[in-house]
């Protein structure tokens, strides 16, 4: 099955700033100010990338394929007790020029969420955990099984934000946040066959992480 996102190239969250941002530039431009012409567009280019919204074509091969929420690089694969339930646990780091986009990772309904709002401090600061911005969801696939995702922001001047409704049901690779730059965590069930490794590079509503029992 193909699932095709029709969308626009750039996210809606970055059209303001991106036109703030470029109307400063022509302006600069046309002033002959080059030190300022140079700053306002090299700052353009980067909101350009961190808000770039990329089409993504997702092909499964089985309906229990669990994909990535998120850009980035894995840190690490373990088991967790999480509420006295065993489970895996997947860190996956998104750096500032990874796409920003999250998505669903599969066909299946948000069970709940919360946002915490806060700073954003170094993720090695040992305040990180209770000071820096998070977002929780839980998603309950159609085979009824459920997923936890935490996302963290590291170091990031651009709020995490997350749409979603609690009971929302999602299409796999579904746009449902947005985080710059972070750390994303999935808790999968003990049983989900793990398909990365530490040092695994994912893409969002591509790349299969797991498959249900």
């Amino acid at each position: 099955m193909i699932i095709q996102n029709d969308t626009f190239i750039l996210s809606k969250r970055g059209w303001l700033p991106s036109m703030l941002v470029a109307t400063f530039f022509l302006f600069f431009t046309m002033t002959t100010l080059h030190l300022f012409q140079f700053i306002s567009g090299a700052l353009l280019i980067a909101l350009l990338l961190i808000y770039r919204n990329p089409e993504r074509t997702t092909t499964i091969n089985e309906a229990n394929s669990i994909l990535s929420s998120v850009d980035g690089v894995v840190l690490g694969v373990e088991d967790a007790l999480i509420d006295e339930k065993m489970m895996k646990k997947i860190t996956v780091l998104n750096g500032l020029w990874d796409v920003s986009m999250l998505r669903a990772p599969f066909d299946g309904v948000v069970e709940a969420y919360k946002v915490r709002h806060g700073i954003s401090l170094p993720l090695y600061n040992p305040l990180s955990d209770t000071l820096n911005e998070k977002a929780l969801l839980s998603f309950r696939a159609a085979c009824g099984e459920e997923i936890f995702i935490e996302h963290m922001s590291d170091q990031s001047c651009f709020p995490i934000e997350v749409e979603a409704e609690e009971g929302q049901k999602m299409k796999e690779g579904s746009r449902y946040g947005f985080l710059a730059k972070g750390r994303t965590i999935l808790y999968l069930p003990h049983n989900v066959t793990i398909s990365i490794h530490p040092g695994s590079n994912v893409r969002a509503g591509e790349s299969v992480i797991g498959q249900f029992a």
